[in-house]
């Protein structure tokens, strides 16, 4: 009888342990996530100015076009204005797409395995919206730099 209660305490105990364990994962999985949104969030204000900058180059070329001044390079650059305008547009849905699809709160009402599942899946979406916005913020910083040469 002893010996039951013993292994049905030791039994009780490793669980609550690998529960424990299972918590700080997902605390921990949790916290990466929000941190890394945290972290590209604030770039979200030089995707609006990046995208302004490019319309107004966009319109200052095809008002040149309009009036007859036109050359290959100028048909180049708004070619790529247009193409980064679009980067840019899209690594900003990313981001809105992904806040309002996280549901950090109601992962965490889930069995751990899949709380865990969801923080590790969500940590890789919000790894791809740092990707592409910081890649689109860099391109376009770059090709202003470029034409300005």
């Amino acid at each position: 009888m002893k010996n039951l209660i013993l292994l049905s305490f030791i039994t009780i105990l490793f669980l609550a342990c690998a529960k424990d364990k299972d918590q700080e994962t997902i605390a921990g999985l949790e916290t990466e996530v929000l941190a890394i949104h945290d972290e590209v969030m604030p770039q979200q204000e030089s995707i609006v100015n990046l995208k302004s900058r490019l319309s107004k180059k966009i319109q200052g070329i095809d008002s040149l076009q309009n009036v007859g001044v036109s050359s290959n390079t100028m048909a180049e650059q708004r070619i790529k204005a247009v193409d980064l305008n679009q980067k840019l547009a899209d690594a900003d849905k990313l981001m809105m797409d992904w806040m309002h699809e996280y549901r950090g709160d109601s992962a965490k009402k889930l069995d751990a395995k899949q709380a865990i599942v969801y923080f590790e899946k969500e940590k890789e979406r919000i790894l791809l919206v740092k990707q592409a916005t910081l890649k689109s913020i860099q391109e376009a910083k770059t090709f202003f730099r470029i034409t300005r040469l």
